[in-house]
């Protein structure tokens, strides 16, 4: 059984890894390149240009029918950590087992079109405790019909703040 708690962000602390605000900074680029109000596609976010966060990234997917997510990619870096896989469920799943909101911070980010920042504190059964930033950032493809598909890329990162947000 688990207990979490988990704060929205306004932004990045200070004190975050260099290496998160890397990640961001290269989504801000990239959306630097749209329309505005659009999120960039995942033809200008590339393989080549997330390359550096390949272990650590997730892709929700938005399935409009189901008005739900898939997680299309679990990242290997969480699969590694918690010793289980989520791709091809819901992220219900991981909010019901863990007691975390994964499913609203990926619709407001999705619906905001902007990342979002959440740090999470875990709580085991045992009292051991887990922090981290989750960031979750939007993008588009298009599906086989040429129709406009929603993802969010997701990742996770160990964090315990300096000040307590």
């Amino acid at each position: 059984m688990y207990d979490s708690a988990e704060i929205e962000l306004d932004g990045l602390a200070e004190d975050v890894d260099p290496n998160v605000v890397a990640l961001v900074d290269a989504w801000l680029e990239a959306s630097a390149q749209c329309a505005e109000n659009d999120v960039p596609p995942r033809s200008v976010l590339t393989a080549e240009r997330l390359g550096k966060w390949r272990d650590d990234i997730s892709i929700y997917e938005f399935q409009p029918v189901k008005n739900d997510f898939l997680v299309r990619i679990d990242a290997p870096s969480i699969i590694t950590l918690s010793g289980e896989s989520f791709q091809g469920t819901t992220p219900r799943e991981i909010d019901l087992k863990y007691g975390t909101n994964l499913m609203g911070a990926l619709f407001r980010t999705m619906n905001e079109k902007r990342p979002t920042f959440q740090y999470v504190n875990l709580i085991n059964a045992y009292g051991k405790q887990r922090h981290w930033l989750r960031v979750l950032l939007p993008t588009r493809t298009v599906d086989q019909f040429n129709d406009p598909v929603h993802q969010v890329l997701g990742a996770r990162f160990n964090y315990e703040p300096v000040h307590y947000i």
